[in-house]
Formats: structure tokens, sequence, C-alpha cells
């Protein structure tokens, strides 16, 4: 029967990749006539291009894509907050800027590699569970489909979550924000990002592929119905861009910023992720990766549970682990928008002669682009994590950097790129990894630079470590899997 997905957008999309990688039958469904052709959200962080490399669907996004290298913060012409993102590379991976279009295409082209496709034109309409799975109503004509888990990864409005009788508690952040993806003669370099502080708004500019392509985003209080000719405005009086020439739009919008988290990720076989769980501001450009990040995070989970290898409850992890990341993803994001914005003079005041210095400080610096870059994702809080003390160090839950390993057969490989949905044990060059039986095709042995056998997860988070085991590898993969019953939830 396999997995349901509603949605098939970046969050959706990654998920169906990371289940068919695995041999786990999907079907996804999207109410939409077809794929979306607008950019939308904009851009990967270097864990977003780790997890679409890991699925197999990063393709030439890389060379497509504008490396950004910088992000300046201005008022008027004097610059007051520069952050140097190449910074967050993690070999040679930095923020990627480019459409979630693309993104998507991207992704759309892995599936069908992978012997999946969408089923365009079709809502969800209902979605009873019982005591084999849920019974999903899907169509215009509606028909029923029988599945094992449905998952909604179906946007902000979820029908998912309404139907799962989830709530999506929060409140707006912003109430009016222009958006749009311009042609344009700006003087400033195509290599990073800028935004200028006005007492009368934000406005931001991100250079987008293309000769000429720029998407613009300004905060503003009133509504006009030509939304380009306001931005042009803007541009003169908001920055310090006297030769800027805005021409003809590729796309434009208006939307309004707000804050809010699911109270629950999981409802029995009914699961949430991506917007459908969270939304928050676009700052940092935290939201499409997040998505991809859940989507990752569940695949793994999903795979175990589908091939009875654990036992439902495992899948309460997914909530355990990810709804935290969230968390601190949308207070992140609406403290940096409040602290952006100014909301009047005082906050203002002290934007920018006490916080903006402050985040100025190499450490304070670092400590921002780590958090953007989502590199530092950790699960050592989590259910899955052993509560021990250790040395400073790589922990369980900490994700892996990408080592060089090599197979059995001697091959050099990277140990992400053969992680490939899979679990991971690295011993040590000339050791010999512990006799693991649980996981059967869903691990594979490698050998690399590591000073005691790992066990690694298949989003590359360290699961056991032997310096710092309190049992024996065996027992503790026993302890996380569970038995093979389906929890009372």
């Amino acid at each position: 029967m396999g997995v349901v997905i509603a949605g098939a957008g970046p969050t959706g999309l990654t998920l169906a990749c990371a289940l068919l990688q695995r041999g786990v039958p999907v079907d996804i469904v999207d109410s939409a006539t077809g794929p979306a052709t607008t950019s939308r959200a904009l851009g990967l962080q270097p864990r977003g291009v780790e997890v679409l490399d890991r699925v197999g669907a990063l393709g030439d996004l890389c060379e497509r894509g504008i490396k950004a290298m910088s992000a300046t913060v201005y008022t008027g012409d004097r610059p007051i907050l520069s952050l140097q993102l190449g910074r967050l590379s993690a070999k040679g991976r930095s923020v990627l800027l480019i459409s979630q279009a693309e993104i998507e295409a991207q992704l759309r082209c892995r599936l069908g590699e992978l012997g999946g496709h969408i089923e365009w034109g079709t809502p969800l309409v209902d979605a009873k569970v019982d005591h084999n799975g849920v019974a999903v109503t899907v169509g215009t004509e509606p028909r029923k489909v029988h599945a094992d888990w449905l998952v909604g990864c179906d946007g902000a409005h979820s029908t998912v979550r309404k139907l799962a009788g989830i709530d999506f508690p929060g409140a707006p952040i912003v109430e009016r924000i222009l958006l749009a993806d311009v042609h344009a003669d700006l003087p400033i370099s195509r290599e990073g990002t800028a935004v200028w502080l006005h007492r009368d708004g934000m406005l931001a500019a991100f250079p987008l592929p293309g000769e000429d392509l720029w998407r613009l985003f300004a905060e503003v209080s009133t509504e006009e119905s030509d939304v380009l000719a306001q931005l042009s405005r803007l541009v003169q009086t908001r920055t310090s861009m006297t030769g800027a020439r805005i021409g003809p739009a590729e796309w434009t919008s208006t939307f309004q910023i707000q804050r809010r988290i699911a109270s629950h990720y999981r409802r029995g076989r009914i699961l949430l992720a991506g917007d459908a769980a969270h939304i928050h501001s676009p700052l940092g450009g935290q939201g499409l990766n997040t998505g991809i990040g859940d989507a990752e995070n569940l695949a793994w989970k999903l795979v175990l549970v589908a091939k009875g290898i654990a036992g439902d409850q495992l899948l309460d992890t997914y909530e355990a682990e990810r709804r935290p990341v969230a968390k601190d993803v949308v207070a992140g994001t609406t403290a940096g928008t409040q602290i952006l914005l100014g909301a009047n003079a005082a906050t203002r005041w002290l934007r920018d002669r006490l916080i903006l210095p402050v985040l100025n400080r190499p450490i304070v610096r670092d400590r921002l682009l780590a958090v953007a870059s989502q590199l530092s994702v950790s699960y050592r809080r989590g259910p899955l994590a052993p509560k021990i003390q250790m040395p400073i160090g790589l922990r369980p839950g900490d994700r892996v950097p990408d080592l060089s390993c090599h197979r059995p057969d001697g091959t050099a490989t990277s140990l992400h790129r053969e992680l490939a949905g899979r679990w991971a044990v690295v011993a040590p060059d000339g050791g010999d990894p512990p006799p693991i039986s649980q996981l059967g095709d869903e691990l594979i042995a490698l050998w690399g630079p590591v000073s005691d056998t790992l066990l690694i997860r298949p989003d590359a988070h360290l699961a056991w470590r032997q310096r710092y085991a309190t049992v024996g590898l065996p027992t503790w993969l026993d302890n996380i899997l569970g038995e093979n019953q389906p929890s009372r939830r």
C-alpha cells in the first residue's frame, strides 16, 4: 500500500524521492493542475544542498545557481553589517540562490528516474484512519486510495492537517510584503544580497540566475494595485542606488508574514511536514530548507517501519526531533524580522546602535552563519541520542561532516553520497566494524579517518559512537528499533 503524499512541492518531492530510493512505494497527489513556474522561495542553504545530494536530486543546480558570497545591510549608503556567506560552505557548497521552481524541476527529474509520478489536478478530499492504514479520497471525481501512511506536505493551508484535527496556532508578524522578480540594472554586486533599512520599512535585493534578474522584497504599510511601480519608487526612496533602473517583472506578489507551528506532527497514521507543519518569516531562507530537512528525517523512519525493521513507535521521534528545529527557526526568523523592520524610532535606535554592532562581532557572526546554514542542527537532546556526559566533540545526534571513506573493496568514496537513505557503520582504517544484523540491506560498511567506530543515520547524524557507548551496538539498535508492533497512539 505504501505512502500517500499530498503536495508536490520541495518537501513532498524530497520525501517521495527518499522513500522510492529505498524501495517504499509512493503515491503523490497535488490539487494544482501542473508544476508552478514562479520562483517563490529562493535559495538552498548548505544543509539543503546536502539533502538533495543524498537523494540524488542535486543535478546541476550548483552550476546553474548563484553562489551568494556576502550579505550586506545598509542605512542609506552606509554598510552597518556584513556577513561573509562563503564561510557557510561545506566542502565548497555555499548558499545557493536559485528559484524554488528550478529546485522542484530537479526533484521531479529524480522522481521520474526512480519510477515515481505526480497526479496533478488531484486534490485530497478526505482521509479516515482504520485498523489497516488510511483510507484516502482523492480527485475531482472522487476515488479511494488505501495507504499505510498519509503525509501532508500540502502547505500552510494544509487539507491533511485540517482533516487530522491538528491545531496550527500563531499570529501575523508583518501585514504586507511586496515581492517581485524583475529585470533591472542595479549598481551593486551580484555576488551577494543587499538589505536597506529605512524609517518607512526595509527593502532587499537578491540576484537571481540570469544576466539582469533580481528579486526585490519590501515591507509596506499601504496597499496599491501596481506592485512594480510601488517597488520602483521604494528603490529610489529607501536605498542609495540612485542609478538603478527597474525593468519588466517576471513575477510579482504580495503576502503577509505569519509565524505558526502545528501542535503535533503526527496523529496516528497521518503526519505533517514542511509548510503544513510550520510557517515563518522568509528571512534567512530557512523555510524550504527546513521542509526538506523534515522530509529526510521522516523518510528513513518510514522506510524502517514500512519494511518491518522497526515498530511504528519510531515515528514518534520524528516530531520529537524536528518540531524543536522548527520552533528555533520560527523564533529566530521572527526576532530577526522584527529587529530589521524596526517598528518605531526607539527600536530602530536600539537596532542601529546596539544590536547590529553586536552582530558585527566575528564570534557572533560565525554563530549566526552556522545557524543559518542549518549545518549546526543537532538532535543531542532528542529521544534517539543517549543521555550521557561526553567531552567536547562529535556526539550522538550531531551532524557528521562528509568524510573521505572507502568501501570494503577499497574503492574511495564519500560518506554522504554512500548514505543515499541507508545507515553507515564507519570503522577506523584497519579495524573491523561490529556485526549488525537488524538493519539488513539498509546498512553499508565503510572505513575512514575516524578514531573509533561510528554508526551514522541516513540523514548524516551520528547515532552511536563506540568510545562513549554504554551498551553494545546490537543492543542499542534493539532499543531504538523496538518491537515491530503498532503503537497504541
